[in-house]
């Protein structure tokens, strides 16, 4: 709704994708082959939610027509990921920083931001590619990457920062932000976005359920969503 309110000359189509458990077991062989070698129960909670979503089969719903089944005919993925670990997005980033101030929390960034193309990129971009469809990370752009890493830290997320005063125009919406990945947050309210500025952060396997479908995996009756 966000999207249309900021973007009304665009027909924006949503695509519920509603797996049902049994579905996720028979492919659950193939799922965890192309996330090898990665072998976590957090793996693949996450490789599932993508290879679902990346399969484009559910229901359409657009804000003229009625919902109906649809499989999308896309060729190109963007993914968003890289941004929790250029602008400070995860909860331990926080933990860092209380722990070890800057220091600490430039440490932990660059830890995470060294180890992407090992530890999520291959996964993702194998479980991603399997439907025939390419993949832009335009967080990990090169030029972007250095650019970010050139930037101070406390540009990129709002740990440290003082709350603005009352008086400054949008304190009270800036004030209300999450300090990880400020800088995109940002970003949101200029271009119109306030709900996704405010937006707490969802890990995939939580918001896709694929997390709870993987602990209650022998009951046979969750959905991924």
């Amino acid at each position: 709704m966000e999207l249309q309110r900021a973007c009304p000359g665009r027909t924006w189509r949503f695509v519920a994708i509603d797996i049902p458990y049994s579905e996720t077991l028979s492919h659950r062989v193939l799922v965890k082959r192309l996330m090898r070698p990665h072998n976590t129960e957090m793996d693949l909670s996450i490789a599932c939610a993508l290879y679902f979503a990346s399969r484009g089969q559910g229901t359409s719903h657009t804000s003229n027509t009625d919902p109906e089944p649809c499989t999308t005919s896309a060729r190109v993925l963007l993914s968003g990921l890289g941004a929790d670990e250029l602008f400070a997005g995860y909860g331990r980033h926080g933990i860092a920083f209380n722990r070890s101030g800057f220091e600490g929390l430039i440490s932990e960034i660059n830890l995470d931001v060294s180890r992407l193309g090992q530890r999520n990129l291959g996964r993702d971009d194998r479980v991603l590619s399997h439907w025939g469809r390419e993949t832009r990370f335009p967080y990990l752009d090169e030029d972007f990457v250095a650019w970010v890493l050139r930037a101070p830290v406390w540009e990129k997320c709002g740990f440290g920062l003082a709350e603005l005063s009352d008086s400054t125009p949008g304190a009270e919406t800036i004030n209300a932000l999450d300090k990880e990945k400020m800088a995109l947050r940002l970003v949101a309210l200029r271009l119109g976005l306030p709900s996704v500025a405010r937006e707490k952060k969802r890990a995939i396997q939580f918001g896709a359920r694929t997390a709870k479908m993987e602990k209650g995996r022998t009951k046979g009756t969750d959905t991924l969503t």
